[in-house]
């Protein structure tokens, strides 16, 4: 880890040291529990005091695919147990993470656009968030079963090359062009049953094959992607951060400094969307945790994901969901909770 991690490590030991720790069941609260050909389903809510968001997770087989989502408003320290060999590959979409484990002295800072594939076992871990940050993270975990099922626990290059005491800041590396559509992918899964059982595995398949291959990718190669991709995600950073923002393609060109048309074209291959589509879903998606988890009326809502008429709106959302915002809300106040 070079001066400048190191330093930004330091810092973090200091702005976290008084952060309560909890372990990720203890800041939410179950909302769903689904058991449906082999598949366990389960979503959780953020309680109001650490955020507002949900966690959920997909387990079958020995796999485990989770999805923070959360706005936090606190900084906090998340604690991980692990005491099987588990393969572990993250992809932190949004955010920022300081990573501790119980073994090692130095601490890794793991920020946005960056994934990891690490081989462990016995290990507790304490992953640091600042609050006022959106942070989005899918967790793939392979235990010895999955592991053995596609006999990566016998592939000693595998489990030697990831084992945990060799992870460091190299072990971190930017997102791919195709790790971006895998990703889209995955965490929009358009299948039931069996077949999702299958979607979800064939993927989390792709994305260890292409983790794995990225090592040996020429180093120009690889920049030359990494560089697209940061400032295509820079674009839907920019985006991301200010939904009363209305951009257009040409002013988010100039400021990233990417051509019009490359931009646009690149951002629908990353995103499977154009902008205004992507700036919509996640305009919705604002919309339906505010009418949701608060009691803020649906004209400032509509204010606070962008648009000034309510009525504008009421109209995109109907046309988005089928339903008005007032009709959704009331849904959400007695939904049912399903257990498996």
């Amino acid at each position: 880890m070079d001066k400048k991690r190191r330093g930004k490590s330091k810092q973090a030991d200091l702005q976290f040291a008084e952060s309560p720790k909890f372990f990720l069941n203890a800041m939410t609260q179950l909302t769903r529990s689904i058991e449906h050909d082999g598949i366990h389903y389960k979503e959780f809510s953020f309680l109001p005091e650490y955020g507002e968001g949900t966690y959920d997770y997909y387990y079958f087989d020995g796999l485990y695919i989770g999805i923070i989502d959360v706005d936090l408003q606190r900084d906090i320290e998340v604690v991980s147990k692990n005491t099987t060999h588990i393969l572990e590959l993250s992809f932190l979409i949004e955010g920022e993470q300081i990573i501790r484990l119980s073994d090692r002295k130095v601490d890794l800072a793991y920020e946005n656009q960056e994934s990891y594939l690490v081989y462990f076992k016995d290990i507790i871990g304490t992953f640091f968030y600042h609050s006022n940050k959106h942070v989005k993270e899918l967790r793939i975990r392979m235990d010895a079963n999955f592991m053995k099922k596609h006999t990566l626990n016998v592939n000693t290059e595998l489990t030697d090359r990831y084992a945990l005491h060799k992870m460091n800041r190299d072990f971190i590396k930017p997102f791919c062009s195709k790790t971006q559509e895998i990703l889209a992918e995955l965490l929009s899964p358009n299948y039931n049953g069996l077949s999702k059982r299958l979607f979800l595995e064939s993927k989390v398949l792709e994305l260890l094959a292409l983790k794995m291959d990225s090592a040996t990718m020429r180093r120009e190669e690889r920049l030359g992607i990494d560089n697209i991709i940061k400032k295509i995600y820079e674009v839907e950073n920019i985006i991301a951060s200010d939904l009363t923002a209305q951009f257009s393609i040409l002013q988010l060109s100039r400021i990233t400094g990417v051509n019009d048309f490359v931009l646009k074209k690149e951002f629908k291959r990353v995103f499977g969307k154009t902008v205004f589509e992507y700036t919509t879903d996640l305009r919705m998606s604002k919309a339906k945790k505010l009418l949701k988890h608060s009691t803020k009326p649906i004209y400032e809502i509509s204010e606070i994901v962008g648009y000034k008429n309510s009525t504008h709106f009421t109209a995109a959302f109907k046309k988005k969901t089928k339903i008005t915002p007032k009709v959704y809300r009331k849904s959400q106040i007695h939904q049912p909770q399903l257990d498996g």
